[in-house]
């Protein structure tokens, strides 16, 4: 058998002892690693060329909207030895890496959501904000959804939609006091 074909029959073999597990399909020609499914968006990465006569265990991670990774700032690897019977790997990694993995996924999926949140709210404030300029000076960058270009100015959004940057290039002094003047009255210097 080769290396591949011995890993996946390994964990084929460990399956039974965790259940609703599978392997994934997707990792079918990947020479070196499989992944482990339970059909909610969780995966366990198996390396099993990292560690000689070892499994490495790690996590799979959610993406956002984006498609950005979202992965805890210190992420948990465990390596059990694969010449242990199935069911004491399996019951390894429910000890000592699904719980954390677990309640460390769901952190994630959280964070992915608020990133998400935190886009869409920049994006309407952006819209917002282009609006006030109106459509024949806005034009928004190609680059950056969240970035709007006038003549002489360029205004970007940032955070959940709760700040801004306003940068003035080539403006008359008449006009640049009368922005200061506006900023000042609203209370922008203050914040």
């Amino acid at each position: 058998m080769i290396d591949k074909q011995q890993l996946d029959a390994e964990l084929t073999a460990i399956l039974p002892y965790l259940p609703g597990w599978q392997l994934d399909p997707k990792y079918a020609r990947h020479t070196w690693c499989a992944v482990l499914r339970d059909g909610t968006g969780k995966g366990i990465h198996v390396n099993a060329t990292q560690t000689k006569g070892r499994f490495r265990i790690s996590g799979m991670w959610p993406f956002d909207a984006a498609q950005q990774q979202s992965i805890p700032d210190k992420p948990l690897h465990i390596s059990i030895a694969r010449d242990r019977p199935p069911e004491k790997i399996a019951a390894d990694l429910q000890k000592r890496f699904l719980p954390w993995y677990t309640a460390a996924y769901a952190e994630q999926v959280e964070r992915a959501a608020q990133q998400d949140a935190s886009r869409t709210r920049q994006r309407e404030v952006t819209v917002e904000l282009a609006a006030i300029l109106g459509q024949d000076a806005a034009r928004p960058s190609p680059s950056n959804p969240n970035t709007i270009y006038a003549p002489g100015l360029t205004v970007e959004v940032h955070g959940n939609g709760d700040r801004a940057s306003v940068e003035l290039r080539y403006k008359s002094i008449k006009a640049v006091k009368a922005v200061l003047r506006a900023l000042v009255k609203a209370g922008g210097l203050i914040e």
